[in-house]
């Protein structure tokens, strides 16, 4: 029973084993996500360890196959994320009781072998350099030299022994994991069994079966020492491999940095702070006009490079940002605005955009240089006067008359007629005069009433001078009804006197 549990609890410890350091390897890639490109290297481990018989001379009493140190050496090259190749040498000693016979067998040994390596790991996960824990196995072949001793376990006297070295065949098998310590280094721990070709001279016991030759087992941990796998600066990259050596880097970079995440190296990249593109040597085109930002006055909007990357929609070769009239195709010296005539003033505050013209009269000409603008000179060809709108200075006439009208009438009185008559022909010797006809009435009456009957008096003196030729433009018109009394309407006379049109100049 204390075999069996002896079996048991190391049972239970190698699985413990095995499942920490599986945790710790699952971990430890989940934090270092790291994709190396396989690159093969040559190894050296020393290693120290402990040798264990197994064989026919003691094969059913496990516990007297005493285990003695040894140590070895393995000189290996990794071909692929899965294979390698090594070679293997081990010195080390066989011990075994059997207290049955009083027996003791010892055997000095050494052996040398050649291995194929397989790695667990790569067969079922995606090659990781940076993985914490590589599980694999070996096989392969050897060459086994030993000189045996079989005694009296109590008096030690020979019962058997080699005069001389024996040399066998050996076929090596077994497994380990290497944890990785960093790229050049990693601890090894691994089980080894060799079986020898021969089944008497190792032990010499003859077993019941001829096919079941003697075996040892090697378990040992080295120091795994890997050539041309150095990393300064611990990115993931060989250094001989690495462009940026002593700079923690990305992978796929060679190594080297790249701290916007643009995909391009932070030694080839001219905007290694911003995200840019490759043809942009990293630096980034935002409004992507195929001009870099730093060198795009307008890095948020399509330009043109010749404008230093900003946009001209009235294509008139000046930057919407520096054109007043963006809209409008205009002259560098305006602004970016048009100017139809050339007169050097934009058209949008010209007041004659389509005839050259001065500043001082909002871009417009003065043809008669009367000092007004012929927009605003009535005879623009003709030397004139602000008076008479740019026309030549009239002396028009000064003209007053008064006719009346009888009691509630609007047809003027006989006598006054002739005085109509002298206002034709005043008017028809002065074209330019220009006259008011002005109706009035007493107060007798309703006020509404009397402005209409001034209104109808007015209306007469202006027919009669129509009908006599005068053009009516030449005529103003008004009438005020019973205001603006000239004498009182408490008398006759007064009254009659407010019964008039009174006719004037207009100057």
């Amino acid at each position: 029973m204390s075999k069996f549990h002896g079996i048991t609890r190391l049972a239970v410890v190698v699985f413990l084993i095995i499942a920490i350091i599986s945790v710790c390897n699952t971990t430890f890639a989940q934090k270092n996500n790291f994709n190396v490109p396989f690159k093969g290297y040559g190894y050296l481990q020393p290693n120290v360890g402990v040798s264990q018989y197994f064989g026919d001379f003691n094969k059913d009493d496990f516990w007297n196959q005493d285990q003695r140190l040894g140590f070895g050496a393995i000189l290996g090259y990794q071909l692929s994320p899965i294979f390698g190749v090594r070679s293997q040498f081990v010195k080390d000693n066989l011990y075994s009781k059997r207290s049955d016979q009083n027996k003791l067998l010892t055997s000095n040994l050494w052996d040398a072998a050649l291995h194929l390596t397989i790695n667990i790991n790569e067969l079922f996960a995606k090659y990781n350099s940076k993985r914490f824990a590589n599980f694999y196995v070996f096989t392969g072949a050897g060459f086994s030299s030993y000189k045996s001793k079989l005694e009296n376990y109590s008096t030690h006297i020979v019962i058997d022994e080699h005069d001389t070295r024996q040399n066998t065949f050996v076929l090596p098998i077994g497994g380990g994991v290497a944890l990785r310590l960093s790229n050049t280094f990693s601890v090894n721990i691994e089980y080894g069994d060799r079986t020898v070709f021969s089944d008497t001279k190792l032990d010499f016991t003859i077993g019941n079966n001829k096919k079941n030759y003697d075996h040892y087992s090697y378990t040992s941990a080295g120091l795994q020492i890997n050539f041309g796998v150095k990393d300064t600066d611990g990115d993931g990259v060989r250094d001989k491999d690495d462009l940026c050596v002593e700079t923690f880097g990305k992978i796929d970079l060679a190594g080297c940095p790249d701290k916007d995440n643009d995909r391009i190296a932070d030694k080839d990249d001219a905007c290694p702070d911003i995200a840019g593109k490759p043809e942009f040597i990293g630096c980034p085109d935002t409004d992507g006009d195929g001009i870099t930002d730093s060198e795009d006055d307008c890095p948020d909007a399509i330009g043109n490079k010749d404008l230093n990357g900003c946009p001209d929609k009235d294509n008139d070769r000046i930057a919407d940002k520096d054109d007043v009239c963006p809209d409008v195709a205009g002259i560098k010296e305006l602004a970016g605005c048009p100017d139809r005539d050339g007169d050097g003033i934009t058209d949008l505050d010209d007041a004659c955009p389509d005839v050259k013209g001065l500043a001082q009269y909002n871009g417009c000409p003065d043809t008669d240089a009367d000092g007004i603008a012929d927009n605003l000179d009535k005879c623009p060809d003709v030397f004139g006067v602000a008076a008479n709108f740019g026309c030549p200075e009239v002396k028009q006439i000064e003209y007053y008359k008064v006719v009346y009208f009888n009691f509630d009438k609007t047809v003027l009185v006989t006598k006054f007629i002739k005085d109509l008559d002298e206002v034709v022909a005043s008017m028809k010797e002065n074209s330019d005069t220009k006259l008011s006809i002005e109706g009035y009435a007493d107060s007798q009456g309703p006020a509404a009433y009397n402005m209409k009957l001034s209104e109808k008096r007015a209306d007469f003196v202006i027919n009669y001078l129509a009908k006599q030729g005068i053009s009516k433009d030449r005529l103003s018109k008004f009438f005020s009804g019973e205001g603006k009394p000239v004498a009182s309407n408490k008398t006759k006379d007064g009254r009659a006197k407010n019964r008039r049109v009174e006719i004037r100049s207009i100057k």
